[in-house]
């Protein structure tokens, strides 16, 4: 599901697990929606090691983040497998409100001091923010990083209500794929040339904002 030889399929059975590693450290992750009207899809988060990523820019969406893209769909992140690659997995249950902020744990390990998060712009066509392979820092210190927004290529961005699973439109699981850029590229956001309008649901990066602080 990373980009890898395919190796992401990770068992979920709760909203985070650590895969048999000992000594792990705890984060405490706080995502706050930066913007004046997007809604965030329940987004996810995965400690992982250096040899995967999220995404390239300039290159293809991989296959697991379409659908998080395009739908703030993660069911790919709940796949039977395990992967050695990542130690933990977080997924929350609740989208996040435009200027709300969501609080969890997640668990790393020097094996595996990296981290993505990813969640959907819902009203936007294939618009996700993220940041991808974060290092993580194993000191004590709370560190504050942006996380831009992206568009994963796989859709036209035409603003058409019709392919948009967020308000004002509600219809997801439709994808408008003519004319689609084909490779993850900085989103350039929305411009009232479709259903949705840009004093609303445009956004100015970072999108989110993520702060990390080691617990124990």
């Amino acid at each position: 599901m990373f980009k890898t030889a395919n190796i992401l399929a990770i068992a979920i059975t709760s909203n985070a697990l650590i895969f048999g590693i000992s000594n792990a450290d705890t984060f405490e992750i706080t995502i706050t929606n930066s913007t004046a009207g997007q809604i965030l899809t329940p987004p996810v988060a995965v400690t992982h090691t250096g040899n995967i990523t999220l995404f390239e820019l300039g290159q293809a969406a991989p296959g697991f983040l379409i659908p998080l893209a395009e739908d703030g769909d993660t069911s790919v992140f709940t796949g039977a497998e395990i992967s050695s690659e990542i130690q933990a997995v977080h997924q929350e249950s609740a989208p996040i409100l435009a200027g709300k902020s969501v609080t969890f744990n997640i668990d790393a390990s020097s094996d595996f001091p990296l981290i993505s998060i990813a969640g959907m712009f819902a009203s936007s066509n294939d618009a996700f923010a993220s940041i991808n392979s974060q290092p993580l820092d194993f000191s004590f210190n709370s560190n504050k990083y942006n996380a831009y927004v992206y568009d994963a290529g796989s859709e036209r961005n035409s603003e058409d209500c019709q392919y948009i699973p967020g308000p004002p439109c509600n219809n997801g699981g439709v994808r408008d794929t003519e004319g689609a850029e084909g490779f993850v590229s900085i989103h350039n956001g929305i411009h009232g040339i479709g259903s949705l309008e840009a004093q609303t649901y445009d956004w100015n990066n970072p999108g989110l904002i993520v702060k990390i602080k080691r617990m124990q």
